[in-house]
């Protein structure tokens, strides 16, 4: 063979140099079987340090490979994950540690081994028998063979599950929520047609903001939680109960009409009337609840809602634990204080407010101690409006809070012309104290009248404590250091007015009208009006019976050891003319003996 001066190049020189060398040789294979062997060991970290797991099995069924996660999952034993393990192996012990899906093993055997022979895509979640939560997907791949992905997400589903429910019910009671409440609503609307009615009732907790800040929020959340209780133990198989936030709560009845709808009611104020223990604390509550019937009482879920509202708030008007069922007058009752509101607006602005005043008599000199102011409304078309219907509009408006300031602003004015030292009582509501600016009104007030601070008092009823306590109180303190007096009205008539003696050190106590008219009737009362007066003298504090009308009354009142009496037996309530007149005309002394026998005014 001619000689080229060319040498063999690649593997096959390789190979030829290397057959006549058997140390090189060897020295091939092995380095070949580390280089195998090191990729067999990354492959193995790979799978191993996989999240899922996985399992690979060839066109005969048989497992080529997989790693621990799979085992794990299903809780198989070492041994059914070596080389050539069968599909249906792994299935019966699946089946045997129940970790597979269904009633029927034998169905989900021969299902898994049918999606294997037509070679079907498969994926999805699934909760094992065992309980765990799966993704799994199942992959044919092109030799026949297929490939299967599997983890374990029960954790992340019950965490998903557990969102879910929270997005949709109260944390505190485990109720549904207002949205959970609003959905159901809706769907029974949708049911209207095929299935027999439904109605909603709307539930309020008369006195519980008071148990919220007399024992703290943890008994306010107990209480919340034994209602919760209570109301659902009366509810049937159809119902379903909500809380809407706070101390409001509702209930969706299904498959029943008006009538079922106020005997559910009646059940629910009958089985929340026992008293609560509250970690040893013993309160009663009762509740309010409104009643809307579909489809009279509404078409959608907003409007019937509403109107079960209006139908609690009406009930609440009445008294506590009332029950109202909506009607359409209640709707247009509600249209009315609306336009209420719009008139308040427009008659602050235009000046259509007046103040009267209520003189007071003090009882041991029979000449009168001071005025209390109070607020008068003529309506350009409606006349004189009563303050029982305009005050709680302008409450629940906040609109009493530029016209209390008012109200305050016109009193110490006016008494700042009088003589002597006549006082001036303004009523402040519990809405200026929250959410108005009391105390700085007051300092303008009694700056710009000029009118010394001990002749003013502010009366106040309990309400101001069952708004906001706390702030309340601070409040009432910084104006006592003013040197304003400040007086407790309507005492008796409340949800704890005895404790509100101990919160505050009042100047007086007004004890409320009622006690004083049931003095000519009702058998006790004398009692009572007695221990308040002994009450009031051991405090300290100035006593006034309002409301007498009657010389009995008074003298009643008196004898009982009162400082103060005030009613249209004394005077009724007079305008600031009528006031001058009197005072500057050092008429302060009573026009005509009220002790005498004589008619009310």
């Amino acid at each position: 063979m001619p000689k080229t001066g060319k040498q063999p190049r690649g593997p096959i020189a390789s190979s030829a140099g290397q057959a006549g060398d058997p140390l090189k040789l060897s020295r091939s294979l092995s380095l070949a079987r580390s280089k195998l062997y090191a990729q067999d060991l990354r492959l193995h970290a790979i799978l191993e340090n996989l999240a899922h797991g996985i399992s690979l099995y060839d066109r005969q069924g048989r497992l080529v490979l997989c790693n621990q996660q799979f085992l794990d999952i299903y809780r198989l034993p070492p041994e059914l994950g070596r080389r050539g393990t069968t599909f249906r192996q792994i299935l019966e012990a699946r089946v045997a540690g129940n970790t597979h899906v269904g009633d029927d093993a034998e169905d989900y055997v021969a299902d898994r081994l049918s999606a294997v022979r037509e070679h079907r895509t498969l994926g999805g979640i699934h909760r094992l028998n065992s309980g765990q939560v799966i993704s799994m997907t199942h992959q044919p791949i092109a030799d026949g063979g297929w490939i299967s992905t599997h983890k374990d997400v029960t954790e992340l589903h019950n965490m998903q599950a557990e969102l879910t429910h929270l997005a949709y019910h109260d944390a505190l009671t485990g109720l549904p929520n207002r949205t959970l409440f609003y959905r159901r609503v809706g769907n029974a609307f949708q049911d209207v047609g095929r299935a027999s009615g439904f109605a909603v009732l709307c539930l309020d907790l008369d006195g519980f903001k008071a148990i919220n800040d007399t024992l703290g929020h943890a008994a306010g959340d107990a209480l919340l939680r034994q209602f919760a209780t209570r109301m659902s133990s009366c509810l049937g198989p159809l119902d379903s109960a909500a809380r809407m936030g706070g101390d409001e709560f509702a209930v969706l009845h299904r498959g029943g009409d008006r009538e079922t709808a106020e005997a559910l009611a009646a059940s629910i104020c009958a089985a929340t009337l026992a008293p609560y223990d509250l970690d040893g604390q013993v309160v009663g509550i009762a509740v309010g609840i409104g009643i809307a019937v579909a489809v009279s009482d509404g078409n959608e879920p907003d409007e019937l809602l509403h109107n079960a509202d209006v139908a609690l708030y009406a009930a609440k008007r009445e008294g506590r634990g009332g029950i109202r069922s909506f009607e359409p007058e209640l709707g247009r009752i509600g249209v009315d204080r609306r336009r209420l509101e719009a008139d308040l607006r427009r008659a602050l602005e235009f000046g259509e407010f007046e103040l009267h005043f209520q003189p007071i008599l003090n009882l041991r000199t029979h000449a009168f101690s001071g005025f209390e102011a109070l607020l008068r409304w003529q309506h350009p078309e409606r006349g004189l409006v009563p303050p029982a219907d305009f005050i709680p509009v302008a409450e629940e408006s906040g609109l009493i809070v530029p016209i209390g300031d008012w109200v305050i602003r016109q009193a110490l004015a006016e008494a700042a012309r009088w003589p002597g030292e006549l006082k001036i009582a303004v009523n402040v509501s519990s809405v200026q104290l929250v959410r108005g600016s009391l105390l700085t009104t007051l300092v303008q007030a009694l700056a710009a009248s000029g009118i010394s601070h001990e002749r003013v008092e502010i009366e106040i009823t309990e309400s101001v404590f069952l708004e906001n306590s706390e702030q309340s109180l601070e409040t009432l303190r910084q104006l006592r250091a003013l040197g304003v007096r400040v007086a407790l009205d309507d005492f008796g008539t409340g949800f704890s007015a005895l404790g509100y003696l101990l919160a505050f050190p009042f100047d007086k106590i007004k004890i409320d009208g009622t006690f004083i008219r049931a003095l000519d009737s009702a058998e006790g009362a004398e009692t009572i009006v007695a221990a308040v007066a002994d009450i009031g003298a051991r405090l300290a504090m100035v006593t006034t019976a309002e409301g007498i009308e009657t010389p009995e009354q008074l003298r009643g009142i008196h004898a009982a050891g009162y400082t103060e009496a005030q009613g249209y037996l004394i005077s009724r309530p007079m305008p600031r003319d009528a006031v001058r007149r009197l005072v500057l005309g050092a008429e302060d002394a009573m026009p005509e003996a009220p002790f005498e026998q004589r008619e009310a005014g």
